[in-house]
């Protein structure tokens, strides 16, 4: 017995000792988890590794997990084992459905650019319906963007943008609102959409979302499980990401249609990061610090459609589909291309929408190779032959009559009655969009500056009208307005007064797109006479619009300067790299290629459909003008961006000019100085 009592007292004694040591060595095991916890986690993310079970909640548990001994679908334990999973990395279980969801995407953004479907417009005052919006950011947030995005704008745009030109948009659906069903009230969502927007650089950022949806989804579950038609009918009217975006871009840039990058910064969706993190694996070997320039992939490819299926990737697909048209018309030949990179294993997205036409991104690429001369495309789907002689000619013939028809108009024999237009007559059948201070682009401020007639953004003016309400026409009859397949016409430029000078940003006629309605269809395309009588409204053609604002916002009979802004009509391009070709040069920076009416350069520029405008604006108010002498710079401020300046100085301004410019080479506009940056200057002035 008293052997037995012993035995029971040093087991007494022994239990509590063991359980002190099994306690201590859990707690060293416990802080060793704590301090390798982000070591295992990358290991895992690196791998794309998750466990069978879920993460161990026991101490032997964790302790099997530091280790390797817990059951995963892939041991990681070795560098062999890496790199076997690196050549197998097997797709997310979804990757066959987002390639084919992509795929379907990518048909309603071409259905969109060509105009088969209708769009959606928004104005901003929709978001008074229960949205705040502020501007107001944390410093550390602007910071630990441009640590994640700075070698993105670095290699883009040759540096990140001063605070001054980024700008912060943060809308706050935390307010009562209406519906989208319009039958009741509803408390706020608690949405939120934080984006910087860089309108220097053409690109929106997405930085935080939460989307309305699931935002109803949520503050329900506990209440009422809703459907998914429940849910949508307790939406506001804006909701998605996509249109939150657009408004938010559309009030901190003069020129939303011009809009080029998407970029989502430090994306937390579990499902996007699953993709990417798999194509990091299987074309990098990692997945945690695969740094800008990351991977890119073009938006056709099997992997640029899988991302476009992200709940990440379809905000841009669902933007480009609903506002494609408030875009520039040149969407239609856009070829998106997607970058996904990480930074300290933030994951980030960036969509190009590269608004060149394969035409341009061909100049971009010879502009990369150290301007080695282009080869012209021969044919496009309008069948227009770029860079041929054919073209050069046929423009050229128009310039002759346009410069025949102006020589009359100055020597006061041109009998043809010309209409005064009073700004009201834009009531019938057009809409006046914007019309703000805002100064034209860098590039255009450059010209300006070098012509000496730099603006301020008091005396610069940017009007959008657009075409697209029910009007009289000329013969005194209704007409109902029909949106045509590329869109309906836009004037939308920029009066500057101050700087005798105006810069278009897009042109649309309506007389044009009728024809082109008429064609799509088939059809026998009406005589313009008709067209203009009975289809368009009586103030249409472009000289007319641009003379009748020119002179609201102030501007006299002294406009001196007529700029097109990133020229992308087919036959103006091919005229423009014909000629390039003939001088031996590729496409310069500005003062560019130069050239008067005694040439034949010169008499073909005014012949383009980019030209022949200025040409009828002139004509048509020579009387007011007096007599010009006008010259035609045509230049690339950036490779792929194609710009023509009309310098139309009276006759005697200009000729002065040009006597001081030839006489003092070192002060003149095009100088050795001017461009020495411009490697592709022309040798010498026609």
């Amino acid at each position: 017995m008293a052997t037995s009592t012993a035995v029971w007292r040093v087991f007494a004694l022994l239990v509590p000792a063991i359980l002190l040591l099994l306690t201590a060595y859990h707690g060293t095991l416990e802080f060793r988890s704590e301090v390798s916890r982000t070591t295992l986690a990358d290991q895992r993310a690196d791998l794309g590794v998750v466990p069978t079970e879920q993460g161990p909640t026991s101490g032997l548990k964790r302790i099997a997990l530091h280790f390797g001994l817990q059951h995963h679908a892939v041991d990681f334990s070795s560098s062999s084992d890496h790199q076997s999973l690196i050549e197998r990395a097997d797709p997310p279980s979804n990757y066959a459905a987002l390639v084919c969801k992509g795929g379907l995407l990518l048909e309603s953004i071409k259905a969109a650019f060509e105009g088969s479907t209708p769009g959606i417009s928004f104005p901003e005052s929709e978001l008074d319906n229960g949205w705040t919006k502020t501007s107001e950011v944390q410093e550390e947030d602007v910071e630990a963007v441009e640590r994640r995005w700075k070698g993105t704008f670095d290699e883009l745009f040759g540096a990140y943008p001063p605070k001054p030109d980024i700008k912060p948009v943060i809308l706050v659906q935390n307010k009562d609102y209406d519906t989208i069903l319009d039958d009741h009230v509803d408390r706020p969502t608690k949405a939120e959409s934080r984006g910087f927007y860089y309108p220097g650089q053409q690109l929106a950022m997405s930085v935080v979302s939460y989307s309305a949806a699931q935002r109803i989804l949520d503050r329900n579950r506990n209440e009422k499980p809703l459907t998914k038609a429940e849910r949508d009918g307790l939406l506001p009217t804006i909701a998605k990401l996509s249109d939150l975006i657009w408004l938010a871009w559309s009030t901190v840039t003069s020129n939303p249609e011009r809009l080029r990058y998407l970029a989502r910064d430090n994306i937390s969706n579990e499902n996007t990061k699953a993709d990417m993190r798999y194509l990091f694996l299987r074309d990098k070997g990692q997945a945690n610090s695969v740094v800008w320039p990351g991977l890119s992939y073009d938006g056709d490819s099997d992997e640029g459609k899988a991302l476009l299926a992200t709940p990440n990737g379809r905000a841009t697909a669902w933007l480009l589909t609903d506002h494609g048209h408030q875009m520039d018309w040149r969407l239609k030949s856009r070829q998106l291309r997607v970058y996904i990179f990480s930074y300290a294993g933030e994951y980030c997205m960036l969509w190009d929408l590269e608004p060149q036409s394969p035409h341009s991104r061909s100049k971009r690429n010879d502009h990369m190779k150290q301007h080695t001369k282009s080869q012209p495309q021969k044919s496009t789907e309008h069948h227009v032959k770029r860079g041929e002689k054919d073209d050069f000619d046929a423009a050229k013939k128009q310039g002759d009559i346009a410069y025949d028809e102006m020589q009359a108009a100055f020597d006061g024999v041109c009998t043809k009655e010309v209409r005064d237009w009073d700004p009201s007559a834009f009531e019938n059948g057009w809409n006046r969009r914007k019309d703000l201070n805002a100064l034209p682009g860098k590039e255009w401020l450059d010209v300006l500056e070098q012509v000496g007639k730099a603006p301020t953004t008091e005396t610069s003016f940017y009007v959008d009208m657009v075409h697209n309400k029910d009007f009289t026409n000329s013969e005194g009859q209704p007409v109902q307005f029909i949106k045509v397949f590329k869109g309906f016409p836009v004037y939308a430029q920029k009066y500057i007064p101050a700087s005798s000078a105006i810069i278009i940003d897009q042109i649309r006629s309506p007389a044009y797109l009728v024809k082109a309605r008429f064609v799509s269809q088939g059809q026998q395309a009406p005589s313009s006479k008709q067209i203009n009588d009975q289809y368009v409204p009586p103030l249409n053609r472009w000289s007319d619009a641009t003379w009748t604002l020119w002179k609201e916002k102030g501007g006299g009979n002294d406009l001196q300067y007529i700029g097109h802004d990133y020229i992308a009509n087919l036959q103006t391009e091919s005229v423009m790299e014909y000629i390039y070709d003939q001088h031996g040069n590729g496409p310069p920076e500005f003062p560019g290629l130069e050239f008067g009416m005694d040439s034949d350069e010169g008499r073909a520029l005014l012949g383009t459909a980019n030209g022949i405008g200025t040409a009828r604006l002139l004509i048509d108010h020579a009387s007011e003008l007096g007599r010009r002498d006008v010259r035609i710079h045509i230049f690339e401020p950036e490779p792929g961006y194609s710009c023509m300046l009309f310098d139309m100085r009276p006759a005697q301004l200009q000729s002065r000019a040009l006597g001081e410019r030839d006489g003092n080479s070192t002060k003149a506009l095009g100088s050795a100085k001017r461009h020495k940056k411009s490697k592709r200057h022309n040798k010498s002035r026609p």
